[in-house]
């Protein structure tokens, strides 16, 4: 018994010892990207997903690279297309990413010019780069699951305290971006937790955590869902602008107001699109089940329809063991940007309860693998986590794109 307690005790203390040293790898490369943006000084992109964890990295980024003299400009994408990535990376000499960018890493490389520099903040699966002026800072490359230990809005964090030890006063937007990770805190995400109980920016309330930081006094849980609620059901209604304010300032009366009318419209909307779903049946193919949102989501961002299939893959009309795909139509207006060119349908994929297990046992593949490659066949493009993942195709190539996903599978 004691040479077992002596050898699992060894154990722990090694796999201690390689999360410390990771760690530290990891902070030394957050030391180089601030190092480069340092050298220009002046006006930055920071384009950032639309729910909670997207809107906290990008009130921590912004917040720190303002604190470096930066003159910032938001915007807030739910998928990262291509058209968007090309002006952008044209246009402006520093272009930072927060919650987004990580799967396309390639691309981003492919049209950065010499004389910019780009830093990606995000914990989606992604892939190395060999460019000296494209940073991509992500726990992944790390030996870090950017699915269970690193959210991008603790990344972002790590950012900020690079930039200025005093921007852990943020620590509380990291803890509240990391509500998408569920489970208790761990990995990197643990270190956000102690410091922002250590700053007293939150304390405990039973199961959950309450924010005390001025201004908030909610749990993270309830921040957490007001947050993504107002960028998500709200991106086309100034809804970014003000959740990116309440990461600064807290909830005011009018912004919680707001945000729950906002919800109600989204129940509404979620309830008649189950009724429907229940009524007409759900798509069936080999290895997929698959449904269209058709209007029931209008003048919403398109990052409803994955909360919405998130929700369906636990209810009992949905094969636990098949992919679960889902459509809505994305309109061509993008508030900050102006016009998109192309007519897009966004995809959003689920991994049903069974089918989840599968994929982590190496018995199906991972989304994060096949949806992409599915999209790009079809002249889309995709990104996203093994079991959770979403893309965009162009608007009439929807059938196609099943039955290449369907083959994928198999």
């Amino acid at each position: 018994m004691k040479t077992m307690l002596i050898s699992l005790s060894n154990k722990f203390i090694s796999h201690l010892a390689i999360m410390v040293y990771r760690l530290e790898v990891f902070e030394a490369s957050f030391r180089g990207a601030v190092d480069a943006l340092r050298k220009r000084i002046g006006e930055a992109v920071l384009i950032h997903h639309d729910e909670a964890d997207g809107v906290c990295s990008a009130a921590i980024v912004k917040t720190a690279l303002e604190a470096m003299g930066y003159s910032v400009k938001t915007l807030c994408l739910d998928k990262l297309f291509p058209e968007v990535l090309e002006k952008t990376l044209s246009k402006y000499s520093v272009v930072v990413f927060a919650d987004i960018g990580s799967a396309h890493v390639k691309r981003i490389g492919e049209n950065l010019r010499d004389d910019c520099l780009a830093v990606i903040i995000d914990h989606h699966d992604t892939h190395p780069t060999s460019r000296s002026n494209l940073f991509n800072l992500n726990p992944e490359l790390y030996g870090f699951k950017g699915e269970s230990d690193a959210s991008a809005s603790t990344v972002a964090y790590f950012f900020a305290k690079t930039v200025d030890k005093s921007l852990r006063r943020l620590a509380h937007l990291a803890l509240i971006g990391s509500v998408e990770i569920p489970g208790e805190a761990s990995g990197v995400n643990r270190i956000v937790l102690d410091e922002s109980l250590k700053e007293n920016l939150v304390k405990q309330s039973g199961r959950d955590f309450k924010i005390i930081a001025e201004g908030f006094m909610v749990s993270r849980v309830k921040a957490s869902q007001t947050l993504t609620i107002l960028a998500s059901v709200g991106y086309y209604r100034g809804g970014v602008e003000k959740a990116l304010e309440a990461c600064g300032k807290g909830f005011t009366p009018e912004t919680l107001s707001f945000s729950e009318s906002l919800e109600e419209e989204r129940k509404r909307a979620n309830k008649a699109l189950l009724a429907s779903i229940i009524r007409r049946g759900i798509g069936e193919m080999r290895s997929l089940q698959w449904f269209d949102s058709g209007n029931f989501f209008k003048g919403m961002g398109s990052k409803v329809i994955g909360s919405f299939a998130s929700y369906l893959s636990y209810q009992r009309l949905v094969d636990s063991r098949k992919y679960l795909v889902g459509f809505m139509r994305i309109p061509r207006e993008i508030p900050g940007y102006g016009s998109l060119e192309t007519d897009y349908t966004k995809v959003s994929a689920r991994a049903p309860s069974d089918l989840r297990l599968m994929i982590e046992n190496g018995l199906k593949p991972p989304l994060s693998k096949i949806l992409p490659e599915a999209c790009f066949k079809h002249g889309g493009f995709g990104d996203g986590h093994s079991v959770a993942a979403s893309g965009a195709i162009p608007v009439g190539v929807e059938e196609k794109f099943l039955g290449t996903f369907d083959s994928l599978i198999s």
